[in-house]
């Protein structure tokens, strides 16, 4: 299963980073330094699962790259087809999910320079198949993103999605849904099993999740970018403030209160 998998590249990084760190900044690292490489989804799992703030490497993980300087690795991007297909047609309704990527996990190794993660995106982008037209990623308020990399790297801002269900285990490890739909590919004897029997089996429940900012990029012919473009216009707003911004805008604000009291 998913959590079994990646609980095994976790030790298994760990093991390695006792011989050796390929993830130690040396502090002269440099983004156009940096060399962007198409990975296996393999290679990605342990550090993913180790230090993505989910610890849940996708199953659907279709094209992943990492960064490297040097021997250093600076940084892990996946993209892959995402919850559901809901992801894209919302946007687009009529085109081809073949068409399209979510782009799932971003993470880069701590002491990385400032614009890392968004050099990698920038440069994984441009290494997906010719044929992705539409990528799609949220920033999850409830771990306080508002998508400054997705904002960094020219993604439209196309609001809040809509909120939708999770599953948390008995020790408050939150995960999606679609879990339970990976449960039942791993492990035959749940077959026959509903969602509500596998959910007690395992001591899962629902919980509500509120919803996440949702990050557009266009690529292609410029015919088929304007195309889209044209589709999703009315949805395109003003990128949300970093949290830090609210918050100071916030304490201004009530000083000027107190000042005027």
């Amino acid at each position: 299963m998913t959590h079994k998998f990646d609980k095994n590249a976790r030790e298994q990084l760990r093991n390695q980073l006792t011989l050796f760190n390929p993830l130690k900044a040396e502090g002269n690292e440099e983004p156009s330094k940096m060399i962007v490489k198409r990975v296996s989804a393999k290679f990605c799992r342990g550090m993913i699962a180790e230090f993505h703030y989910s610890h849940i490497m996708p199953d659907n993980a279709f094209d992943c790259f990492a960064g490297f300087y040097g021997d250093k690795i600076a940084g892990i991007i996946v993209y892959g087809n995402g919850a559901n297909n809901n992801t894209f047609s919302a946007l687009i309704p009529d085109i081809k999910v073949k068409n399209c990527r979510e782009l799932m996990r971003g993470w880069s190794a701590d002491g990385m320079p400032k614009n890392t993660e968004s050099k990698l995106i920038s440069e994984s982008l441009k290494m997906l198949p010719p044929e992705i037209f539409l990528i799609v990623s949220f920033a999850d308020p409830s771990h306080n993103h508002t998508g400054i990399v997705y904002q960094a790297t020219n993604f439209y801002y196309c609001g809040m999605s809509n909120p939708s269900k999770m599953l948390v285990d008995n020790k408050g490890k939150i995960f999606h849904v679609r879990s339970i739909g990976t449960y039942k590919r791993r492990h035959p004897e749940l077959q026959g099993l509903t969602n509500k029997e596998i959910m007690e089996k395992y001591r899962w429940k629902y919980i509500d999740s509120s919803g996440k900012h949702r990050y557009v990029y266009l690529r292609g012919d410029k015919w088929i970018v304007n195309l889209m473009y044209n589709q999703i216009k009315d949805r395109i707003m003003e990128y949300p403030k970093r949290i830090e911004e609210v918050n100071q805008e916030a304490m201004q604000s009530q000083a000027r209160h107190s000042s005027q009291a």
